[in-house]
């Protein structure tokens, strides 16, 4: 099926996924980046509200994770698995339970790993290098709070970096055609199967 457009490999693999769930999948990056840039306005001026802009930025991995597109079903699921773990393991520490602050952090842990799966599938399909680069960023926002070796100026600053590559990234994958097929054909062919999206 080489030399086929996204959307002939799509319909070969009996695979439902109109140009909707693109623009779906898309917009979850545009609310992933508002939230991203509210929440360091917000923490900048200490505000408590900057935790649901935090779960907005959540909110939007989520709705991007689920109308991604892969090939292989299992990548998708375990991208979803690890966001709902982490949204169920931060729901959980706002009761008061032994070491919640940490219950936190390792929940948010998973729920980035969620969006680093999302960023890493379009840096290696489509090459982008802010995806390769929130990869590393993701942990470096979760690791030092987990074991309490950050302040809010680090914070603010990791924020700050995550955000404008953000910014980069939603540029780049909003200036693509809807249903780009990947650079080069890295991402292979899809599996013909039912339950795939």
């Amino acid at each position: 099926m080489e030399g086929y457009s996204l959307e002939q490999q799509i319909t070969s693999a009996g695979i439902h996924y109109p140009r909707s769930y693109d623009i779906t999948y898309r917009v979850g990056y545009v609310i992933q980046t508002l939230a991203s840039i509210l929440f360091v306005i917000l923490y900048y001026f200490k505000s408590h509200l900057s935790s649901y802009a935090l779960g907005l930025f959540e909110a939007g991995i989520t709705l991007s994770a689920m109308f991604l597109l892969v090939w292989k079903a299992s990548i998708k699921r375990f991208i979803l698995r690890c966001i709902f773990i982490g949204i169920i393991l931060q729901i959980t520490s706002l009761f008061n339970i032994p070491f919640s602050e940490k219950v936190f952090f390792i929940g948010l842990g998973f729920t980035l790993a969620g969006g680093a799966g999302l960023t890493g599938k379009e840096a290696y399909c489509f090459g982008f290098m802010e995806g390769w680069l929130l990869l590393v960023a993701y942990p470096l926002a979760v690791i030092p709070n987990l074991l309490g070796l950050s302040s809010h100026s680090y914070n603010l600053g990791i924020a700050v970096v995550i955000t404008l590559l953000q910014i980069s990234f939603l540029r780049k994958k909003l200036s693509q055609t809807l249903l780009k097929s990947c650079e080069g054909s890295v991402c292979g062919l899809p599996e013909k199967r039912e339950e795939q999206q």
